[in-house]
């Protein structure tokens, strides 16, 4: 049985559903009966693929948008209600692509479902003088090494951040806050 995050750290559609959990079905290919009917979920189902796709797509040596990636990534961040604050992408070419610090916690979440033993309820990013500062806020298995399975999962957020999006990331703030038993 797969872990599930605490409601009160997903975003919810007006439907009721989490977008987490709703991106999460998405990824592992299943979704539930709910929101294969739902219109709701339906529609951000459709502005998620984008992410997802990237999500899936074995990293490169040079990082490129695939064709009609930039459109659909910002007709997401447009989407996006509640945090309105943006992140400059990095990387070499003309103009700059910006993307929302509530996006860049989803992909976050996202990408964090890949650590073993670690289920990762909150994310928060900001951006400092210094780079972009993540905090987390996560569970893990009982017996599982805690100062390890945090130690992956930072490893895993900053070769999303720094290697993907190429945004500078001088720290990852972990709260671990509380145990789970093993699924």
């Amino acid at each position: 049985m797969a872990l599930e995050p605490p409601d009160d750290n997903d975003d919810l559609l007006p439907c009721g559903n989490g977008e987490d959990a709703l991106a999460r079905h998405l990824m592992a290919g299943r979704t539930t009966d709910h929101e294969a009917g739902c219109a709701h979920c339906r529609s951000a189902a459709r502005d998620l693929e984008p992410l997802i796709s990237v999500l899936r797509e074995p990293p490169d040596e040079e990082t490129t948008a695939p064709v009609g990636l930039v459109d659909d990534v910002m007709r997401i961040v447009r989407s996006e209600r509640r945090n309105t604050r943006t992140l400059t992408l990095g990387g070499a070419g003309p103009g700059t692509t910006e993307i929302r610090e509530s996006a860049v916690a989803t992909l976050v979440r996202l990408s964090a479902r890949d650590v073993p033993d670690v289920l990762v309820g909150r994310c928060r990013v900001r951006r400092t003088p210094d780079g972009l500062v993540v905090s987390l806020t996560v569970l893990v298995v009982v017996g599982t090494p805690i100062v390890e399975a945090a130690e992956r999962l930072r490893r895993t957020v900053r070769a999303l951040l720094e290697e993907r999006l190429r945004l500078a990331v001088p720290r990852i703030d972990i709260d671990v806050t509380g145990l789970v038993e093993p699924g």
